[in-house]
């Protein structure tokens, strides 16, 4: 192996196997294309996203991971050739006859097994007994250029640099879909969109919803227009009907795919004004769309069907509205944290952490805390002179610099408004760090929902009691949610204890999610009752671990994931697996410095939190034969 890519390998993690899967870094989209130093430009494929996992045998997995290593037998086989293990991340596409990527070709292979994949290769993010996701992507495409062979379906995904304009006008002038623009000097981030991976669209393109589709007119057969939806803040809107796009065969298949799912009730909270009678449908299948714009009332101007994307979960298709380029790029300017005050001081005197290193650990972490920051109300607790000096909380905000939201709240018990700052974006998140808010606080509810909390929470908070005993209270805890099929999430604390969250999805009041966390604390108690308690005031419970379902009320905050917490070694609230919610867990192992390692390791273990909530109903369904079983 060449010297310089030796040295490379030297500044890897080394590992001792290779993951099962790996959850894609996504891309933000952005307005206009642009020129930067450091940055790679590559063609923006139109196929599908496939890790390919090479090592006792071979897995291609799409973005939601679905497997396909039984679709494309021929580029399997050329995979064998490789080293194994290796992981390689990439897009297969089927080109036409000027060599330029179709999707609807693709859909054609995968039907009848015509024409040829390909399978470009644009990163490598394990190799060996090396992780390399910690790397530079200018690093990774070295090794991964040196190490790729030249296959005819097997092909490394080149680039340009600097000149992101002069490329895309290339790509333009070709009819391909667009470019991306990567930070050639970023990691990889796993399943999240980060400010280091944009995407210019040269066409534009939308993912959607069938939600349903209207009768044949003027001689078609089959179907009319399909009508198409897409999430917004978890809830599904119209946004338009297409009806082009299709030959006879496709209409055909699709039209029986339809009645399969046929639904006597329309998918959408509010009915959009169609243009005919509509067959409503469960929301299942994504397809593509191409169009020109979106209209006033977010609809898709001129919309063409493409074809349908299984490689695409429904929950995954939002309304893409590119971003400005020149905010994001901001972002990316020398990190000099000019605009912030008093960067040395010093926050945690025996370790010597300054504000400095707060900002900077908040930067890195930005992308991985802000899904559960945004649109929450923030109660800022601020550390003006450090953890050992007087804090103090704050929600009303009277001035706040320009750029930095917040919305108005009713308070319940003071009957006036409070000015709650929302934390939007990394900018505000460090904003919030200046002012000496070392953790972060959001509500349990968004605003699109404030009387709906996103999640249940089971604070698990020992008084003069061992850890041990708190793990054994958060796995009899998660023993008796397993049996009513609810799926939870732990963390810790970042102090002494642990805090377990159930998904609700917004579905369910404040009070209803209380009740519920009572029901489930009542029966942890009397299972364990010499080591837990429901009596709030501390002289009630003291040797015993506090099982408080009180934080389910609305306005009530919680430290975040990846808050840190103003404890001695800098504590971090981190989400585990629950195998490692055992014994030999030691809270305090998870701080400032090795939060992000960890993250990038492992991946974020916190995203079921917002995903798919629980049917409170059938849940008490079933603790309810839970209890009569006991008696």
């Amino acid at each position: 192996m060449k010297d310089d890519i030796s040295a490379i390998f030297k500044k890897a993690k080394m590992i001792g196997k290779i993951p099962d899967t790996v959850s894609p870094m996504l891309a933000k989209s952005v307005d206009r294309p642009f020129d930067k130093g450091d940055w790679f430009f590559e063609i923006k494929f139109d196929g599908y996203r496939i890790i390919a996992i090479i090592d006792r045998r071979i897995d291609l997995y799409s973005r939601n991971k679905l497997l396909y290593t039984e679709k494309f037998p021929a580029i399997v086989k050329a995979l064998e050739k490789l080293p194994a293990p290796i992981v390689l991340d990439g897009e297969v596409v089927v080109l036409d006859d000027k060599g330029k990527a179709d999707f609807k070709l693709l859909q054609n292979h995968l039907k009848t097994g015509s024409g040829y994949p390909i399978y470009f290769v644009f990163d490598l993010l394990f190799y060996g007994k090396y992780d390399l996701r910690g790397l530079q992507l200018r690093e990774r495409k070295k090794i991964l250029k040196d190490i790729l062979p030249e296959f005819t379906n097997i092909r490394y995904a080149d680039h340009i640099e600097k000149e992101g304009k002069n490329f895309f006008s290339s790509v333009a002038a070709l009819g391909i879909e667009g470019v991306m623009a990567k930070n050639s000097l970023s990691g990889y981030v796993e399943g999240q969109r980060t400010d280091d991976w944009l995407k210019v669209k040269n066409l534009q393109t939308q993912e959607a919803i069938i939600c349903g589709f209207t009768a044949p007119r003027k001689g078609r057969k089959h179907l009319g227009s399909l009508v198409l939806g897409v999430y917004e803040s978890d809830r599904l809107v119209y946004a338009g009907h297409s009806g082009g796009g299709f030959n006879e065969t496709e209409l055909a298949e699709l039209k029986s795919r339809l009645m399969t799912i046929r639904s006597d009730h329309s998918p959408f909270e509010l009915m959009p004004k169609t243009n005919a009678q509509v067959t409503w449908v469960e929301p299942k299948l994504v397809c593509e769309i191409r169009f020109t714009e979106w209209t006033d009332d977010g609809s898709m101007r001129h919309p063409v069907f493409v074809g349908l994307r299984e490689d695409k979960r429904p929950k995954e298709v939002v309304r893409e509205v590119p971003q400005k380029v020149s905010t994001l790029m901001n972002n990316h300017e020398e990190q000099g944290f000019e605009k912030f005050s008093n960067l040395d001081k010093v926050l945690w005197p025996n370790e010597g952490h300054t504000k400095k290193d707060v900002l900077d650990y908040y930067e890195k972490l930005s992308d991985y805390i802000l899904p559960y920051l945004k649109d929450r109300p923030e109660n800022l607790h601020r550390f003006p002179h450090g953890i050992d000096g007087p804090s103090f909380y704050q929600k009303n905000n009277t001035t706040l610099p320009a750029g930095i939201e917040s919305i108005k709240i009713l308070s319940d018990t003071e009957n006036k408004e409070i000015n709650y700052l929302l934390c939007q974006n990394k900018e505000t998140l460090l904003y919030m760090v200046n002012l000496g808010c070392i953790e972060i606080n959001p509500w349990n509810s968004r605003i699109q929902s404030l009387d709906h909390p996103d999640y249940l929470i089971l604070d698990l908070d020992p008084l003069n009691i061992g850890f041990k005993q708190v793990v054994k209270a958060a796995l009899a805890t998660n023993d008796i949610l397993k049996k009513i099929e609810v799926k939870a999430y732990c963390k810790t604390s970042g102090l002494t204890g642990l805090h377990i969250f159930i998904p609700l999805q917004a579905k369910y009041d404040y009070e209803q999610a209380r009740r519920f966390a009572l029901i489930i604390n009542m029966i942890v108690s009397r299972n364990l009752s010499k080591i837990t308690s429901l009596k709030r005031m501390p002289a009630q419970r003291t040797e015993k671990v506090y099982l408080d379902y009180l934080q389910n009320r609305r306005g009530q905050t919680l430290a975040s994931a990846y808050s840190l917490r103003p404890e001695k070694g800098a504590p971090i609230s981190m989400p585990l697996a629950w195998s490692e919610v055992n014994e030999n867990l030691n809270p305090k192992s998870f701080n400032i410095f090795n939060a992000l390692s960890r993250i990038k390791k492992y991946g974020d273990l916190w995203q079921g939190v917002l995903g798919e909530g629980i049917k409170m109903d059938e849940s008490i369904e079933r603790l309810e034969k839970m209890i009569k079983n006991l008696i």
